[in-house]
């Protein structure tokens, strides 16, 4: 089972079903359980309520700058290369199906907070946030604090 996830706002406890969703999306893909994988890949899982008042998960990846890049080619200028991050992916989902109501948004990693933080605080008020990986604040189980997004989230998947 996976380790509870931090929280914005503090405080709050993760549906664990969220990262679970997570982890089982990343084991259908093998290559995102390797050290490549879990550094580049940013899966997020958010919990919603649909039209019938049934709970479901919305679980996808993001996509990166190589996949970009591999199917239109390079950006003309270096700033306008930049992958699609998994947070907006969902958003989108979700301001395309309105009749979804956002409970949690759970992200391997912090949202940034160029994009994804603010978008979230603006059309998602009041939906908290769990995540695994800021690179400021994860400790290992010896208390060393641990940088690389790939050992954070090995560590809380037990991998």
């Amino acid at each position: 089972m996976p380790r509870m996830p931090s929280s914005r706002p503090d405080g709050w406890k993760c549906d664990l079903r969220l990262p679970a969703e997570a982890l089982a999306y990343r084991r259908t893909i093998p290559e995102l359980l390797l050290p490549e994988g879990l550094g580049k890949i940013n899966v997020t899982a958010w919990l919603y309520l649909d039209e019938r008042g049934d709970r479901n998960v919305k679980v996808n990846p993001n996509i990166t700058i190589a996949q970009i890049r591999q199917e239109f080619g390079r950006a003309p200028t270096r700033d306008a290369e930049t992958g699609i991050h998994s947070e907006g992916i969902a958003a989108q989902f979700f301001k395309e199906n309105p009749r979804y109501r956002v409970l949690a948004i759970f992200s391997e990693r912090i949202p940034c907070r160029k994009m994804c933080g603010p978008m979230l605080r603006n059309y998602f008020r009041g939906v908290p946030w769990f995540y695994y990986y800021d690179r400021n604040s994860w400790r290992g189980n010896d208390g060393e604090l641990i940088r690389r997004a790939a050992d954070v989230l090995s560590a809380a998947y037990g991998l």
